[in-house]
């Protein structure tokens, strides 16, 4: 088929979006600095090398604070000459004081950093914390001092953990799960919301999603490359407004958040006892910053990170649960399953910063992952399973007297790759700060030669050497999740002549996502408040590409012909998958063409169904406060949003021999495909509300209160009709995007000691929820279906929660005790929804979502054991009593690390300690959908850090 490019058209908004922004950073480039009394320092450890972020600055006599950014910077204003006392506070550390004095120019006398120094310097050795404390203290810091509500991950928190990519670590933060592939975190759920519902930037650019949805795969970016992640849980205006559960910024490297050369090599092994094979890992990331000769200061940071992990899967699927008439339950189809597959994780960061002035930095951020999946599949399908007879339906076993046995493979290798870049700049004059910045953004997979084969036997009681009356085959569902296949016919059923070829398909997809985003911000200070406001474009186009070649059998081969006697002779389960050909006989049969025959129709159909481009941009436009009120800060504003939407795809439909079409009635089948497209617009207006007041120095109160949206998934919502028999698949560009109202409150305890205590609650409320429904009889673009599948959007949807935080770091106790810590965190989450008349749980949303850290550090030792739990949740909306559940999870892991130099660092990793598999099932827990075991993966390691 050809492929088809949509010109992107630039509507009158965004170009009256680019002369006010143009206008804009003229007026700021040309404006003069004013007047004004500043403070300004940075706060360090004693020794210079270190930068502590997160920090409350504050002067008392004013009651005027600032925070300290990633360079351990702060910013004082509106301070009139005097003399004051200046305190910095920071968890873990007792508040320090000193005594200042501003001139008439606001000239800050004296240097205001942390460290033994002169008079007007003090020393903060207190602060200076390792390893698993010193985790600890950056994340509790960040938090605290941050204006929403918002949970913190840095780089030390990642690396004490044996987490393997960004959504394993995100996992260990308060009211967050995630969803799993082949025993690896992938997706992110925040507070028990769809992935799909929450948003991914990198280094403050929106990431894009490599698979045909909106969700970022996070299993494609390694942890190592990382200089920390942040989940920001309440909105502000100048944060992109589509996002419900959350939004996850993935931050990198940069030197400037250091003050001294940086340097970290890890190489290490891993063994997965299911795969019962070793897996390499190499990572290596450092920074500097150099001073030139005209007195500008360059920072580089880099790292690289490489992954060659392999992997087994033992697997069981079940589908098309029947009531028999005397109320037992079976399945009409049984599959099970084994999978060998190695995974390649490539990461690379290269980040530049340079202080292109006295008032302004520049920088160029990057990101670069390589994700290739290799996989090899193998299964034996036990399908239209047909009972002996009613009696033989009983509670826990089936007698069939009829099963058509599928021996399948699967042979491909995919390829994921994030590309992310953001250019900007930071200016900061007594008064004005301006931000810019031009971002990129393209996400893409790959599968370019992925072969498919199906072998068919059938098998009926009273035929073929299987004698009248008794079955075939039984399933014995004694354990629910593992069934076993019992037969008294194996003979046959493991025959490889029995099997004949059925099809070969041979396919090749491409999903490419590519977002460009150009942004200004501008702050205004003023003595007990600021004023912000910036405006942002985000031009996005998504892609998907499939083409498929289908080959039926020709009644020429059998498995006998390409067998191979151990393709899954690893298979963990009780039954034995047997007899399988061999990938390579399958691919020389399909390599020489002899013995199966082209379909073009079904070709045709699968080529061109789901076919499409949409291009999505987003202009936005925020005015913004930030009001200092005594202890209280307020956070408001409003935030509008264009949306200009367009969609081209393919209207297939199959119509068979004897159809009438155009007047005439067929000889042959026909497939008729026409070009489709749709194009839409639309504004949101956006407004919301943060507060933040400080009871004491320990005591912080938040609330929350802003209204998002999230816009339809792409496949629900392009251009695309596929019918066959009457029965249509569509897509609907006329959705609404989802829209929600959230309310947030917490309460945090800061005590002296590194330590914190918070309970929060919130509720959402969700319109415009968007579900798959069928119809019958349906009409859609002037036609008639017999059946059709669409997105529809439904009634709202309501879902509340509660988050509990411990963390406890207790360095008060008598040694050895005081190497302890311990983390804990529980959320309870309810939600209720209607879709069709039922009332559900919202789908993804776990009830209860916990976490318990207990660790141990001294002596050069350093100890973490974790857990992480979710409750079960609905998956996918089927019917009542079969829809797809996802079962409860817990999972234990260990890490131990020693100290054997300053520099030189051994340890040991354990992850799914208690060998913790998948499972899930429809309707209730006896009744089996797919069950994956992934064993044990046991790591050492050693690490140098300079």
């Amino acid at each position: 088929m050809t492929q088809r490019s949509v010109p992107v058209s630039r509507p009158a908004p965004f170009r009256r979006l680019a002369l006010v922004g143009a206008i804009s950073m003229l007026c700021f480039g040309a404006a003069q600095p004013a007047l004004a009394q500043v403070v300004t320092g940075e706060v360090t450890d004693s020794s210079g090398d270190a930068v502590f972020e997160g920090a409350i600055v504050r002067i008392p006599e004013l009651g005027v604070s600032a925070i300290t950014d990633s360079r351990g910077r702060f910013r004082l204003n509106g301070v009139k000459p005097g003399n004051y006392t200046l305190t910095v506070s920071y968890v873990g550390a007792p508040t320090r004081e000193i005594q200042i004095a501003v001139d008439a120019d606001g000239l800050l006398l004296g240097a205001v950093v942390l460290g033994a120094g002169s008079d007007n310097q003090m020393a903060l050795e207190e602060v200076l914390v390792t390893g698993q404390s010193a985790a600890m203290a950056g994340a509790i810091n960040q938090q605290r001092a941050a204006d929403n509500i918002k949970s913190v991950l840095d780089s030390d928190t990642m690396g004490q953990f044996p987490d393997q990519n960004v959504a394993e670590s995100l996992r260990r933060l308060s009211g967050i799960s995630v969803e799993n592939d082949q025993g690896e975190g992938r997706y992110v759920v925040i507070r028990g919301m769809d992935p799909d519902l929450n948003s991914t930037s990198i280094n403050g650019v929106r990431a894009s999603a490599s698979e045909n949805r909106r969700a970022m795969q996070l299993d494609v970016i390694p942890s190592d490359v990382l200089d920390g992640l942040e989940v920001q849980k309440s909105l502000t205006p100048d944060m992109d407004g589509d996002s419900i559960g959350g939004s996850v910024n993935v931050k990198t490297l940069s030197a400037f958040s250091r003050k001294d050369t940086y340097f970290k090599a890890r190489l290490e092994g891993g063994y997965n006892e299911q795969r019962e094979d070793w897996s390499p890992k190499a990572s290596v990331a450092g920074s500097n910053i150099f001073e030139l000769d005209n007195g500008r200061r360059l920072g580089v940071a880099g790292a690289l990170s490489w992954h060659d992990r392999k992997m087994a899967t033992d697997n069981n699927e079940g589908d098309d649960w029947e009531i028999a008439d005397n109320g037992n339950d079976y399945p009409e189809s049984f599959e099970p399953r084994y999978y060998r597959l190695e995974r390649e994780r490539i990461g690379a960061v290269l980040n530049l910063d340079y202080d292109l002035s006295d008032t302004t930095t520049i920088f160029a951020r990057s990101l670069y992952s390589s994700f290739e999946d290799t996989e090899l599949r193998y299964g034996q399908g036990y399908g239209d399973l047909e009972p002996l007879s009613d009696d033989s339906v009983e509670a826990r076993r089936t007698d069939f007297g009829f099963a058509e046995i599928n021996m399948n493979t699967k042979d491909r290798v995919q390829t994921a790759e994030t590309l992310s870049l953001s250019f900007g700049s930071e200016s900061q004059w007594e008064l004005w700060s301006l931000d810019t910045n031009v971002g990129y953004s393209h996400g893409e997979e790959d599968d370019p030669d992925v072969v498919n084969s199906a072998w068919v036997g059938e098998f009926e009681s009273g035929s073929d050497g299987i004698a009248d009356g008794t079955p075939v085959l039984s399933l014995n569902r004694s354990k629910a999740e593992e069934p076993v296949v019992e037969s008294d016919y194996f003979d046959l059923l493991r025959n490889p002549e029995a099997y004949e070829l059925d099809e070969i398909e041979h396919e090749k997809s491409l999903t490419e996502d590519t977002q460009w985003s150009f942004q200004f911000d501008a702050t205004r200070q003023f003595e007990n408040w600021e004023l912000k406001f910036g405006a942002k474009a985000r031009l996005r186009e998504k892609e998907n590409n499939e083409d498929a070649d289908i080959y039926s059998g020709d009644d020429v081969f059998t498995i006998a012909d390409v067998y191979d006697p151990g393709a899954a002779s690893n298979y963990g389960f009780a039954n034995v998958i047997d007899p399988l050909p061999s990938v390579g006989g399958v691919r020389d049969i399909l390599r020489a063409g002899d013995g199966i025959e082209f379909e073009d129709i079904d070709s045709m159909i699968a080529s061109a169904a789901n076919d499409w481009v949409i291009n999505e941009d987003v202009y936005a436009a925020y005015g913004m406060f930030k009001m200092f009120i005594g202890s209280l800060t307020l956070t408001g504003g409003v935030r509008v949003e264009y949306t200009d939407f367009s969609s081209d795809g393919n209207a297939v439909e199959l119509f068979e021999e004897g159809d009438e079409f155009n007047g005439a009635e067929l000889d042959d089948d026909l497939v008729v495909i026409d070009s489709i497209s749709a194009s839409r617009n639309y504004t949101d207006v956006l407004p919301s509300l943060n507060l933040r007041y400080d009871v004491t120095d320990e005591i912080v109160a938040r609330a929350a209160v802003s209204r998002s949206i999230v816009r339809p998934l792409f496949e629900d919502v392009a251009s695309r009709i596929s019918v066959e028999d009457g029965e249509a698949e569509i897509g609907n560009p006329d959705l609404e995007p989802y829209n929600s109202w959230n309310y947030d409150a917490s309460l945090e305890f800061y005590p002296s000691e590194l330590s914190v205590l918070s309970a929060g609650v919130f509720y959402k409320d969700i319109n415009d929820f968007i579900f798959l429904q069928t119809f019958d009889d349906f009409s859609f673009g002037g036609q008639t279906f017999d059946e059709a599948t669409i997105a529809e959007n439904g009634d709202s949807a309501d879902v509340m929660g509660v988050e509990l935080n411990y963390q406890q770091h207790f360095g008060f106790l008598p040694s050895p005790f005081d190497g302890l810590l311990v983390s804990v965190n529980y959320t309870y989450v309810d939600s209720d929804a209607e879709v069709n008349g039922r009332d559900i749980s919202f789908p993804k949303q776990s009830d209860n979502i916990a976490g318990f850290v207990i660790g141990y550090e001294k002596y050069g030792l350093d100890l973490r054991l974790a857990m992480s739990y979710r409750d079960s949740y609905l998956d996918e909306l089927v019917d009542e009593g079969l829809d797809r559940i996802t079962d409860e999870r817990t999972q234990w892991d260990f890490t131990a690390k020693y100290s054997v130099t300053d520099n030189w660092l051994v340890y040991a990793e354990v992850s799914n300690l208690n060998d913790e598999p998948e499972y899930y099932y429809a309707g209730n827990s006896s009744r089996v959908l797919q069950y994956d075991e992934y064993g044990t993966t046991t790591v050492i390691g050693v690490q140098y850090i300079y």
